[in-house]
Order: structure tokens, then C-alpha cells, then sequence
């Protein structure tokens, strides 16, 4: 089988959206969990959610859809269901249309950014230009977060309120899971070279050394954005191609452009 693809990101469930496009044009996929998501504080962030303070903030941010399956755990435990009104009705601000579907999928009324801001700065300026600047807003955020946001709202002065909802951390079974799927395709790749997609900087360390020993010309590496583009190439290991958006649709029309040309 030529087409071969393996994604450095943990299978979403109950289905997939970048399986079911790579599958239905022919593509065999393999995924490599990277991380492992926690909640930081659970009961923390329960108490925000019923708080007064939260109850008077029109706005929140969230630039992941592990920030999403945080909040919306909590909010499942939460019984008050003026609470939950409350917290669909406010305006989420959301990178890329990935975390932007999901939050429309949980009930969230009004979400902006998505597809206008497929970064951490195109959603800074989404916000500015948006957002009532008396008002208050919240960030739901990962332990393990860029400055972006948080310095461009603040230097607008805005009052902002960061709150870490969850962790994430390395998975131990990394190094084994990637090396096997390394060798399988490289069996299976008779006449083209696989891709490997890099969703994000986090959990490749051993990835980019492993792709960087085993030679730059037995496989094709696809970025899924201009973040994760530029940490390749701090680490000598520049992406042959780019997402124009980070989402499915995108990725494989850049894939399947670059192959017909190559």
C-alpha cells in the first residue's frame, strides 16, 4: 500500500475527522499518541464555573478541545441548570474550526475566531476588534501554554483572568509505538515515502531525532500550522508542506496536491 500516513496525535472518539478523510481517498493511517490529558484541578474549576465572578464574565477563550472536555466534565457535574444557560450563552473565542465544531457539537451559541483565526496572534486580534474592552475575560487554558494571547490582551488592557483547567504530559510509550509504526510503513511504502504529520511541538522530542537519524529522504513531513512549521525548522527538520488551515480538509487537499505534482 503506497499511501501511507501517520499522525502524531491522539485518535479523537468516538470517530475521527482526519481518519475518515485519509481512509475514504485510500490513505492507511496509524496514530501515535503523544499526550496524555488530565484535569489540573477538577474541583477548581467547578468552583469558577458556579462563581459569581464567572456569572458576570460575557466572554471566555479556549485555543484547545482538551480545554473543551475539561470544561464540559465539570459542567456535566454541575446540576444548576441557570449555570449551564448562563454558560452557553457567553461568546467563546476559539482557535482554528477544529475546537470551533466542537464547541458548536457541546451547545456553545456563539463562537467566533475558528476559521478567521487559525493562530494564537490571528485570534488576539479577532478578540480586540471584537470584544467590549470594559468587560471581563477568561482564558481556559492548558498548564503548559504561549504568551500570545494573554501579552497582546494585556498590553490592550483588557482585564483578563487566566485559568489552568487541565495538564498534559508526555505518554511513556512513545519511543516503542513510533518505532514500530516507522518500520511498518517504511515496509509497506514500495514506491512512495510516508507522511507523518506533526500537530504540535509537544511530545516529539524523540520523533524529530528518530526522523533525523533515520534520513530526510525516506519519508514527507506535513505541519498542521505555521507554529508547529517553525519549531521544525528550529529543529533542522523543515516541513515539506504546510496546512493551509488546521483542520482535515486542508491538510489532505495540501497532501494530495503535493503527491500529484511529486
Amino acid at each position: 500500500m503506497d499511501n501511507q500516513i501517520i499522525l502524531l496525535k491522539n485518535r479523537s472518539i468516538p470517530k475521527d475527522n482526519y481518519e475518515e478523510k485519509f481512509v475514504s481517498n485510500n490513505f492507511h493511517t496509524q496514530f501515535i499518541p503523544l499526550l496524555e490529558h488530565t484535569h489540573y484541578d477538577r474541583e477548581a474549576t467547578k468552583r469558577y464555573l458556579i462563581s459569581k465572578e464567572f456569572k458576570s464574565t460575557p466572554y471566555f477563550i479556549v485555543t484547545s478541545q482538551r480545554a473543551v472536555e475539561s470544561i464540559m466534565d465539570c459542567l456535566n457535574d454541575i446540576s444548576d441548570t441557570e449555570i449551564k444557560t448562563n454558560m452557553f450563552s457567553k461568546v467563546a473565542y476559539t482557535v482554528g474550526p477544529a475546537t470551533s465544531k466542537v464547541l458548536q457539537e457541546n451547545g456553545f451559541k456563539d463562537v467566533r475566531g475558528g476559521d478567521d483565526a487559525n493562530n494564537g496572534a490571528a485570534l488576539a486580534e479577532v478578540i480586540l476588534n471584537d470584544m467590549d474592552k470594559s468587560c471581563p475575560i477568561v482564558f481556559f487554558t492548558g498548564k503548559v501554554r504561549r504568551d500570545i494571547i494573554p501579552q497582546a490582551l494585556q498590553k490592550a488592557g483588557v482585564d483578563l483572568t487566566e485559568l489552568v483547567v487541565y495538564k498534559t504530559e508526555d505518554r511513556s510509550d512513545i519511543n516503542e509505538n513510533f518505532d514500530k509504526a516507522l518500520d511498518l510503513v517504511r515496509s509497506q511504502s514500495l514506491n512512495k515515502q510516508p507522511w507523518i504529520v506533526f500537530f504540535s511541538p509537544q511530545g516529539t522530542k524523540y520523533i524529530v531525532e528518530k526522523l533525523k537519524e533515520v534520513g530526510k529522504s525516506n519519508f514527507k513531513i506535513a505541519s498542521i500550522g505555521p507554529t508547529t512549521e517553525t519549531f521544525l525548522i528550529e529543529k533542522d527538520l523543515p516541513p515539506t508542506l504546510v496546512s493551509k488551515k488546521p483542520e482535515p480538509n486542508s491538510l489532505f487537499e495540501s497532501i494530495a496536491q503535493f503527491n500529484e505534482h511529486s
